[in-house]
């Protein structure tokens, strides 16, 4: 398949010319359907861009920091076309995680709105960015239209796009750089591997702050020409009636989600016409894949990317519906993909479990002004090495077997140890902890931390949780705690993560 050599904005350009009244862009209002056709879409994005060429330069970053709007999306579309890098927040951040963000990033603007619960971030983002630099996002419309008309960049293909924040091992958030080429053909193949077109309209919940979001919807549903109905947060009954509302035929989310929709009272199985249903977030179980086909009456599509590299493999063509719970799918158009091994890089044979490593134009230039992050990240080969593990079978597909950085998935979420454990170190009871995932229903894991604390101390799980809420955002405080007289370590004197597992599966704390 040909990849597309061009800027955002020129994929909105071309959809414009040759869609100009299909919908492009929908929302309730009021619970009144409301949309904007392409021709209307390019207007208004058009508008915003000059708005922020009155205010900031082409290269400049430009934090967003809200839950889903029609502003976000067009503020999204404003940078493509002003020549302007996305610099996504995400709304349940703590001011102590902003402001790394902010001193990392130093954006020009920053354009705030309101957390998943309807709170409104706009003081706490005055004090974060100083008044004369942020602006309201739900206003961004009004202001945009007093925007005086101006000749706009043509960015590059390779011209940065989006600074994904994504936490690493050492604890601190690191933003993974995707250029233009790299969002846009990523939707593409994503487009591809659905069979998605013009006709297609999606709903979906997936924050715009990821990838999920901002790539794999918006910019899916541009490239293909297809609807993005804007949902401001997950809420199974609102994702329902958005569906019905607007015709949906392709939606999704994390199985947290999806469960939640199959368990609404307002729920009727075969009542919606679903050419797919996408679930990201982790590997889907077959038992809970089985039950979403069987439901929803459309395949289930299990989508493997990351921040680093939206995506790198997935079902495509006509999957065996049993592989669909036990794979993430095949490697994708114009992907490489090896499986190595972890510590000598040596490629292993189909059916070895070994570190996930990835090459093609998708894959991220690297990490927003962390040269020795990258560096120990994309190898001298370009290879991408992904911290995931897993293993190929004779049939090219992939199953991913565990995560070589202990990342946690808690309902989509990513969560890194590290950060959890740097958090709670903070606090002056706690002698050393450890964090790990921690099996769960609904969420899938949960954050659990093992604590040893100071000789003469004795902190209570509810005290922990306080502190930890001061610095980490909500999904990433624990809610599982065990305490300790002593951590299991290593002969090296590393901590045994996997002893501390078992614990937590001993216990019911």
């Amino acid at each position: 398949m040909p990849l597309i050599e061009g800027s955002v904005g020129d994929a909105l350009r071309a959809a414009a010319n040759t869609f100009p009244e299909r919908r492009a862009l929908a929302w309730a209002n009021d619970g009144e359907a409301a949309w904007l056709d392409y021709a209307g879409l390019l207007a208004e994005a058009e508008q915003v861009a000059g708005w922020l060429l009155e205010r900031a330069e082409p290269g400049d970053r430009i934090a967003i920091w809200s839950r889903n709007s029609v502003e976000w999306v067009l503020l999204e579309h404003g940078c493509a076309l002003a020549g302007m890098v996305v610099a996504s927040w995400n709304p349940a951040w703590t001011d102590f995680e902003c402001e790394h963000a902010r001193d990392l990033t130093t954006p020009a603007l920053l354009v705030a709105g309101c957390d998943t619960r309807g709170v409104s971030l706009l003081e706490r983002a005055r004090q974060l960015g100083g008044a004369e630099r942020v602006f309201p996002l739900e206003d961004l419309r009004g202001l945009a239209k007093d925007a005086a008309p101006r000749t706009l960049p043509r960015p590059a293909a390779s011209d940065l796009f989006l600074i994904q924040f994504t936490s690493g091992t050492t604890g601190r958030s690191k933003g993974a750089a995707l250029s233009h080429r790299a969002a846009l053909n990523s939707a593409l193949i994503r487009a591809w591997a659905a069979g998605a077109d013009e006709t297609d309209v999606w709903v979906n919940s997936s924050p715009l702050n990821h990838v999920g979001g901002a790539i794999t919807m918006v910019l899916t549903a541009l490239v293909t020409a297809g609807c993005y109905v804007v949902m401001n947060r997950f809420d199974a009954g609102e994702q329902l009636r958005l569906m019905k509302l607007f015709g949906a035929t392709r939606t999704g989310g994390v199985p947290t989600t999806l469960l939640s929709i199959l368990e609404h009272p307002d729920w009727q199985a075969g009542s919606l016409r679903l050419r797919s249903l996408g679930a990201g977030g982790a590997q889907v179980p077959r038992q809970l894949t089985e039950r979403l086909m069987r439901e929803f009456g459309a395949p289930v599509t299990s989508i493997y990317g990351q921040s680093e590299c939206p995506i790198v493999a997935a079902p495509h063509g006509d999957e065996d519906p049993a592989l669909l719970g036990e794979t993430v799918g095949r490697p994708l158009p114009h992907t490489e993909l090896k499986i190595c091994a972890l510590g000598t890089g040596e490629t292993l044979r189909r059916g070895e479990v070994g570190e996930i490593c990835v090459r093609g134009p998708v894959v991220m230039d690297g990490y927003y002004r962390a040269p020795e992050a990258t560096a120990a990240t994309i190898d001298a080969e370009g290879f991408l090495h992904t911290g995931d593990l897993g293993a190929l079978d004779d049939q090219g597909y992939l199953r991913v077997q565990g995560r070589a950085r202990e990342v946690i998935i808690r309902g989509g979420e990513n969560i890194y140890p590290a950060e959890v454990e740097e958090a709670l170190l903070q606090h002056p009871q706690i002698g050393a902890v450890a964090v790990v995932g921690v099996p769960d229903d609904r969420w899938g894991q949960q954050v659990g931390a093992a604590v040893l604390p100071r000789a003469g101390c004795a902190p209570s799980a509810e005290e922990l949780e306080a502190h930890a809420a001061t610095r980490l955002a909500h999904f990433k405080v624990p809610r599982r705690w065990i305490f300790v007289d002593a951590l299991p370590l290593t002969p090296s004197g590393k901590v045994r993560k996997v002893d501390i597992e078992k614990l937590f599966l001993g216990s019911a704390s």
